[in-house]
């Protein structure tokens, strides 16, 4: 009997020896969650013992598929990770596409728009639905992709187009544009990469998008009136004919996917060129009572090289000045002339600069000729009786005839002796003038020697034909020889006057050389036309 409890009891000892070793992994396992546990809960608490949320780690394996319906070949089979989809060299455009992300294991998605012919842009789709067209021979010209989702934050997504007349543009970010826009230009390749967040960029990322809409703004400071408020496409900021100063101006693009920025400086009473600002940036001064003479534009950014900027200026004595372009000088400086106005156009390149602007009715600088005409109705509301030696009675507007009586008063201090000829003349008086000399000399000659009624300087009033007695107070081009001929070429401008019809200069101005012929534009214009060399319409660039 004792060895037979013997044997029972050695027996129940190997079984509860067994039992246990069977459960030690479970009790180890259990242990080891209950740590883990006990480890998060330590991670993810803050020293006053309250729960934080860590930010989930980016998956290194999550990746993008896509795959585009080419023209003439139809849909290609999935690619991805930066490997090109499309073709390129060949000229065959992209109708489609379709995206989708791979090996995803967080709440990440992805969702595109595609700008289409004739269409725009279409509205988003996810996750491997098509956008684009098929089967209608559109071509797609740009495209935006993002991710979505809660864990979207923790990747970048990069992709790249190949375009018409481009090539490959740069990287695109994020839900930013890639292609054209404006210029119906194809999309012809495109790769497509996620990456995790803040990995470097596959390549550069400073032009992935064209486009012809660009949002360029501006807005001026006017004396006695403040900031006016943004214009835009050529409009004028700033007054013109109120002898109102600009004192300030600001201009910016609205559009930054453009990637066209703009930088000006101002040239300001007292203070000279001021030094380039930027991109909305005030140039000039604000409540110091400083007048702008003279600006410079210029673009900047990566497509600043396929736009001009062009820009014209209303100056203080001189109204609208020629346009200007890309950096050059608009208004004046030296002259203490104040800008009163201003106009700003961004093109494209080969676009044609814009048609220069015409001063108003009424202008001191107002050109008139043979493709510029006045009403038969207008005449000057200032005009008086010229009290100066005098062939006839006659009349000018009140400011070039208090010019023109320095003009007399200077020729007198050299001992000369000029005389008025005709001055003011109405349509009706120019109409006979001109149908004497058409019946006199034929079409040809009276197209060189007369205006046409309407066609005439001297119905501004501001026109003054001179001559002497050592041409026996006749008008013909041999008073250009005689001494008062020539201090009226060398001196007028100093008095406001210029020679309007000089010497070897018909074929612009159409009339023969008039040395007899005075037209008043004030000091400032008329000293700066005398110094240029160039007729009105070459100053003006109006022909």
């Amino acid at each position: 009997m004792l060895k037979l409890r013997s044997i029972r009891i050695v027996w129940i000892g190997l079984f509860c020896l067994a039992l246990l070793m069977g459960m030690t992994p479970l009790l180890s396992s259990v242990k080891a969650e209950d740590r883990t546990a006990h480890d998060e809960n330590a991670i993810n608490s803050d020293s006053q013992g309250q729960a934080t949320t860590s930010e989930p780690a980016a998956s290194a394996t999550i990746g993008c598929s896509y795959r585009t319906h080419v023209q003439n070949v139809g849909w290609q089979s999935f690619v991805s990770n930066g490997v090109m989809s499309g073709t390129e060299g060949q000229g065959l455009r992209l109708e489609g596409i379709e995206v989708k992300l791979e090996n995803v294991t967080a709440d990440v998605g992805v969702e595109y728009t595609t700008h289409v012919e004739n269409m725009g842009w279409q509205n988003y789709v996810k996750n491997g639905s098509m956008s684009g067209t098929s089967g209608q021979a559109l071509r797609l010209e740009a495209i935006k992709i993002r991710l979505t989702g809660v864990e979207a934050a923790n990747y970048d997504l990069y992709y790249q187009v190949h375009a018409q007349n481009f090539g490959w543009l740069d990287w695109a970010k994020n839900g930013s544009s890639a292609g054209t826009e404006g210029f119906g230009f194809r999309l012809e390749g495109i790769k497509i990469m996620v990456v995790p967040k803040g990995d470097p960029a596959p390549g550069a990322t400073d032009r992935p998008f064209v486009t012809t809409n660009l949002q360029m703004t501006y807005q001026t400071h006017i004396q006695n009136i403040g900031w006016e408020g943004f214009k835009q496409n050529g409009e004028l900021s700033g007054t013109t004919g109120q002898n109102l100063r600009l004192e300030a101006i600001e201009i910016k693009n609205d559009n930054f996917e453009s990637n066209v920025g703009i930088k000006y400086q101002t040239h300001v009473q007292n203070v000279g060129w001021q030094g380039f600002k930027q991109d909305g940036e005030m140039s000039g001064t604000s409540n110091q009572g400083l007048r702008l003479e003279g600006i410079q534009i210029q673009l900047t950014g990566a497509n600043a090289d396929i736009f001009e900027v062009y820009y014209a200026a209303y100056v203080e004595g001189f109204g609208w000045m020629p346009w200007v372009m890309n950096g050059e000088s608009a208004g004046t400086e030296g002259l203490g002339l104040r800008l009163e106005g201003i106009r700003i156009l961004v093109q494209l390149k080969g676009s044609g600069s814009p048609k220069n602007l015409e001063n108003a009715l009424g202008s001191m600088t107002q050109l008139v000729n043979k493709n510029h005409s006045l009403s038969r109705d207008y005449v000057p509301d200032d005009l008086v009786w010229v009290s100066l030696p005098s062939t006839r009675d006659t009349q000018l507007r009140a400011e070039a005839a208090q010019h023109l009586i320095k003009l007399f008063n200077g020729a007198s201090a050299q001992g000369l002796t000029l005389y008025c000829s005709s001055g003011y003349r109405s349509y009706a008086t120019q109409a006979s003038l001109y149908q004497w000399h058409l019946e006199t000399y034929g079409v040809a000659g009276a197209e060189l020697l007369s205006a046409r009624p309407g066609m005439s300087e001297h119905q501004l009033g501001l026109a003054m034909d001179v001559t002497s007695a050592t041409v026996s107070f006749d008008l013909v081009e041999g008073f250009g020889a005689t001494a008062e001929g020539q201090f009226v070429r060398d001196h007028a401008h100093e008095y406001g006057f210029i020679v309007r019809y000089p010497q070897g200069k018909t074929h612009i101005t159409g009339y023969a050389y008039e040395p007899w012929h005075l037209r008043y534009l004030g000091v400032p214009v008329a000293t700066t036309i005398y110094n240029s060399g160039k007729t009105m319409e070459e100053f003006y660039g109006i022909y």
